[in-house]
Protein backbone atom coordinates (compact mmCIF):
# COMPACT_ATOMS: atom_id res chain seq x y z
CA UNK A 1 0.00 0.00 0.00
CA UNK A 2 2.93 2.33 1.10
CA UNK A 3 3.46 2.49 -2.89
CA UNK A 4 0.19 3.78 -3.41
CA UNK A 5 0.68 6.87 -0.72
CA UNK A 6 0.68 9.62 -3.21
CA UNK A 7 -2.46 8.80 -4.45
CA UNK A 8 -4.35 8.44 -1.02
CA UNK A 9 -2.83 12.56 -0.54
CA UNK A 10 -4.67 15.59 0.20
CA UNK A 11 -3.33 18.40 -1.68
CA UNK A 12 -5.29 21.24 -0.01
CA UNK A 13 -8.10 20.93 3.16
CA UNK A 14 -9.95 23.35 4.79
CA UNK A 15 -11.39 23.59 8.20
CA UNK A 16 -14.69 24.84 7.85
CA UNK A 17 -16.82 23.61 10.66
CA UNK A 18 -16.76 25.20 14.50
CA UNK A 19 -13.29 26.27 15.33
CA UNK A 20 -12.14 26.27 19.16
CA UNK A 21 -11.81 30.15 18.83
CA UNK A 22 -15.91 30.24 18.26
CA UNK A 23 -16.93 28.27 21.18
CA UNK A 24 -15.72 31.20 23.59
CA UNK A 25 -16.65 34.04 20.51
CA UNK A 26 -20.19 32.71 20.28
CA UNK A 27 -20.37 31.75 23.76
CA UNK A 28 -21.46 27.93 23.52
CA UNK A 29 -23.23 26.88 26.70
CA UNK A 30 -20.84 24.66 28.84
CA UNK A 31 -23.68 21.54 28.93
CA UNK A 32 -23.48 21.98 24.70
CA UNK A 33 -19.39 20.84 25.11
CA UNK A 34 -17.57 17.65 25.35
CA UNK A 35 -14.49 16.81 26.91
CA UNK A 36 -11.83 16.03 25.51
CA UNK A 37 -11.11 12.20 25.96
CA UNK A 38 -7.45 11.24 26.20
CA UNK A 39 -7.48 9.78 23.17
CA UNK A 40 -8.15 12.96 21.69
CA UNK A 41 -5.95 15.11 23.73
CA UNK A 42 -3.36 12.59 22.39
CA UNK A 43 -4.05 13.40 18.97
CA UNK A 44 -3.72 16.94 19.13
CA UNK A 45 -0.53 16.43 20.59
CA UNK A 46 0.63 15.17 17.70
CA UNK A 47 -0.91 16.76 15.38
CA UNK A 48 0.55 19.43 17.01
CA UNK A 49 4.14 18.47 16.38
CA UNK A 50 3.83 17.83 13.11
CA UNK A 51 5.87 20.31 11.11
CA UNK A 52 3.41 21.48 8.61
CA UNK A 53 1.64 22.99 11.16
CA UNK A 54 4.33 25.57 12.35
CA UNK A 55 3.97 26.92 8.83
CA UNK A 56 -0.08 27.50 9.63
CA UNK A 57 -0.23 29.71 12.60
CA UNK A 58 -4.11 29.87 12.67
CA UNK A 59 -4.06 26.10 12.58
CA UNK A 60 -1.66 26.35 15.53
CA UNK A 61 -3.71 28.84 17.59
CA UNK A 62 -6.59 26.92 16.95
CA UNK A 63 -5.20 23.88 18.18
CA UNK A 64 -3.59 25.25 21.41
CA UNK A 65 -6.93 26.69 22.12
CA UNK A 66 -8.46 23.17 21.75
CA UNK A 67 -5.53 22.21 24.12
CA UNK A 68 -6.34 24.57 26.79
CA UNK A 69 -9.69 24.61 27.18
CA UNK A 70 -9.90 20.73 27.08
CA UNK A 71 -13.26 21.01 25.34
CA UNK A 72 -15.12 20.52 22.30
CA UNK A 73 -18.25 20.81 20.34
CA UNK A 74 -19.53 19.13 17.93
CA UNK A 75 -21.64 21.68 15.29
CA UNK A 76 -24.90 20.47 16.59
CA UNK A 77 -23.55 22.88 19.51
CA UNK A 78 -25.02 25.72 17.98
CA UNK A 79 -28.38 25.20 18.41
CA UNK A 80 -28.31 26.07 22.00
CA UNK A 81 -27.84 29.64 20.44
CA UNK A 82 -31.32 29.26 18.33
CA UNK A 83 -32.53 26.47 16.10
CA UNK A 84 -32.17 27.92 13.06
CA UNK A 85 -28.25 29.14 14.03
CA UNK A 86 -26.22 26.63 11.83
CA UNK A 87 -28.32 27.78 8.69
CA UNK A 88 -29.54 31.24 9.01
CA UNK A 89 -25.99 32.53 10.19
CA UNK A 90 -23.55 30.54 10.38
CA UNK A 91 -22.60 28.93 7.33
CA UNK A 92 -23.85 31.67 5.51
CA UNK A 93 -21.58 33.85 7.51
CA UNK A 94 -18.25 31.73 6.87
CA UNK A 95 -18.87 31.13 3.93
CA UNK A 96 -19.39 34.69 2.33
CA UNK A 97 -16.26 35.98 4.87
CA UNK A 98 -14.30 33.43 4.39
CA UNK A 99 -14.49 32.19 8.13
CA UNK A 100 -12.68 28.82 7.03
CA UNK A 101 -8.46 27.94 8.00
Amino acid sequence: MSFEAHHLTVPAIRWLGLLPSDIERLNIRSDALIPLTKQDQNKLASMQKRPYVACQPMWKKEMEILAASKMKAEIQALTSLSSDYLSRVYLPSKLQFGGWI
